[in-house]
């Protein structure tokens, strides 16, 4: 009876463990099928692929089953469900839907506990973030993405996140940066067969391009892309392709090939249901109609773009907003054109820009100060590892020389290792001394605009507050004045972006030469410079502006292969309280001199009973 019922319990349990495996596979089994079908169904019913996922994934974290805590296979399984999800979501514009999905995939991958899973759910995250318009959290997710996938062999996932933040400073402006995270991310997947990657980069890479060396360069990078996603057959990059040859085709006015790729394009996207691409192939089709004088139906795409990009796109929604503003003007409504102005000036006055350009700076400039220290660690390792050496040669040698008849030897051979020992400690000290000049020099560039050499954001800011604090404490009044440069975008356009670093540059030099000794200036952002006058009433501040202003007007910026003339439109505020309420007076002042025509000084309507006769 004891062996039968030993036995049976042993043969009950191996039936158990049999079971169980077989739940396990046919739980994984499942979920590849679900998530098969919901691939299938993203682009064409994106609805239907949500509804199928909503269907296998559980509502709460309760209401998984009681082995998945010690079954990877099947967090894993529960990931990509999730993660398709979320993609899904935040491709439609269903943003917070998005976001919601992401902190699950965390938390999943954090049970997983393994780099790769990690890395994605870090992705994921922040490429909603970079969706909602904070670009500066998305790319403080990827940059941790990075650094999870840098200590392993997922050469594609690393791939995919270089480009992620590429991506994230190209929606910030800074294209020169964009440009070499997108040339690393292309070094980086052709290591790999990952085609369709290699496709998406391809087609990121032509918009800096286009950016940094012209609409023609930039053209052709699209055109390259596009093969490769044909060649792939992946609709939805060639989809994108076609909006951003549209987008192409407009900027350098071959307007009849335009129409024909923009109806392709948008046809494609549409049927995606993407709204960043349908947002923005309407925007190029707006200015297609634009550029043929068709008015009302560049107005009416316009107005469909915004209806997309608004509240969820904000890249796109600050660029529909300017051209229906340039547009209301064009077709004789300043009213509808200043009601333009004014949401426009509703998004800057939230700070979002302020606040993600202080913040992408200053990630960027922790990653490289966090690359110089690697490197400073790794030379600390070398030399500990060198006096090792060293000392374990002086104690053999000292094994050795136990003899009186290799005493001599024995002194040769230490005298030797001290002068070696000590001509390593010398290089590594200046090697040291070189990194430590190296951080002296990012310090000041995180204070230094490196175009102008005027202060950059982050510097002003940190002295006009102590110049506020010390004008409460005195009661000596304070300036705040913010200028614009007046159709920077069309010199730009026309003469390139070196010629536009040459007039900030000869501008900030006139500027400088221009204001006094206590006055602060810095470059506040494109071409726009703040300047804060210590000690001045608004009168006194219209006298000075107007000195800078009678300055950069006087003779034209000296470019190649002839000199343009430069104007500026400047708006004066008074200090009462918080800088940042200054400043926004002192660009609103400005934009009403923008309303009015331009090339003029504006003082802030609330506080012009100060400003003297000109």
């Amino acid at each position: 009876m004891g062996v039968r019922y030993i036995c049976s319990a042993t043969f009950g349990l191996a039936l158990t463990l049999l079971l169980l495996a077989a739940f396990t596979a046919a739980a994984a089994d499942s979920g590849e099928d679900i998530l098969k079908r919901a691939q299938d169904l993203r682009l064409t019913d994106p609805a239907s692929a949500i509804a199928l996922l909503d269907q296998h994934i559980p509502e709460t974290e309760t209401e998984r089953p009681e082995t998945e805590g010690d079954n990877t296979e099947l967090l894993r399984a529960r990931m990509r469900l999730v993660e398709l999800r979320a993609r899904i979501h935040r491709d439609i514009g269903r943003q917070n839907a998005a976001a919601e999905d992401a902190v699950r995939l965390e938390r999943i991958a954090q049970a997983i506990d393994q780099p790769v899973p990690q890395a994605r759910a870090q992705f994921m995250r922040g490429t909603i973030q970079a969706e909602t318009g904070d670009i500066a959290g998305a790319l403080q997710r990827f940059h941790d993405a990075r650094r999870t996938l840098e200590a392993t062999s997922a050469t594609a996932e690393l791939a995919r996140v270089l480009n992620a933040i590429g991506v994230a400073h190209n929606f910030s402006g800074d294209f020169a940066r964009a440009r070499g995270y997108y040339e690393q991310a292309l070094e980086t997947v052709r290591r790999v067969d990952a085609r369709a990657l290699e496709s998406s980069i391809l087609g990121n890479r032509a918009l800096v391009l286009a950016e940094l060396e012209g609409a023609e360069v930039g053209l052709a990078a699209h055109r390259e892309a596009l093969a490769l996603a044909r060649q792939l057959g992946d609709v939805q990059s060639v989809g994108n392709q076609l909006a951003n040859i549209c987008s192409r085709l407009v900027e350098v006015n071959r307007l009849t090939e335009a129409a024909t790729t923009c109806r392709e394009a948008l046809a494609i996207v549409e049927e995606l249901g993407n709204a960043r691409l349908i947002a923005g192939t309407r925007m190029s089709i707006g200015d297609l109609a634009r550029s043929r004088g068709q008015l009302e139906d560049a107005r009416t795409n316009y107005e469909a773009a915004l209806g997309l990009a608004e509240g969820r796109i904000p890249s796109v929604e600050t660029n529909v907003l300017e051209k229906l503003a340039e547009l209301d003007e064009r077709r004789g409504e300043p009213q509808q054109a200043l009601e333009r102005v004014r949401q426009l000036m509703a998004l800057r006055a939230e700070g979002r820009e302020q606040e993600r350009s202080h913040l992408i700076e200053e990630l960027e400039i922790r990653y490289q100060v966090e690359k110089q220290e690697h490197e400073i660690e790794l030379l600390e390792l070398d030399r500990a590892l060198q006096t090792s050496k060293l000392r374990h040669r002086s104690l053999l040698l000292i094994g050795t020389g136990i003899a009186l008849l290799l005493a001599l030897l024995l002194l040769l051979v230490a005298w030797r290792g001290f002068i070696i020992k000590s001509r390593l400690e010398r290089q590594l000290g200046e090697r040291n001394q070189e990194l430590g000049e190296a951080l002296d020099t990012i310090t000041r560039l995180a204070r230094e605009d490196s175009l102008t050499g005027l202060l950059n954001r982050r510097a002003f800011l940190d002295l006009a507050e102590r110049e506020a604090r010390r004008s409460r404490r005195t009661g000596e009044p304070l300036s705040m004045v913010m200028g614009d440069i007046d159709r920077f975008k069309e010199l730009n356009d026309s003469s390139g972006h070196s010629a536009g670093d040459e007039v900030l540059r000869q501008l900030a030099e006139r500027m400088e030469q221009s204001i006094r000794e206590i006055d602060i200036v810095c470059r506040w952002g494109g071409e726009e410079f703040l300047f804060l006058l210590p000690g001045t009433q608004l009168a006194e501040a219209y006298r000075i502006i107007q000195r800078v202003h009678e300055r950069i007007t006087e003779k034209p910026v000296e470019l190649d292969p002839q000199p343009v003339a430069i104007t500026m439109t400047f708006g004066i505020a008074a200090v009462d309280s918080e800088i940042d309420a200054a400043i926004e007076r002192a660009d609103m002042a400005m934009y009403q001199g923008k309303d009015a025509g331009r090339n003029r000084i504006i003082v802030d309507a609330d506080q012009a009973s100060e400003r003297p006769d000109p």
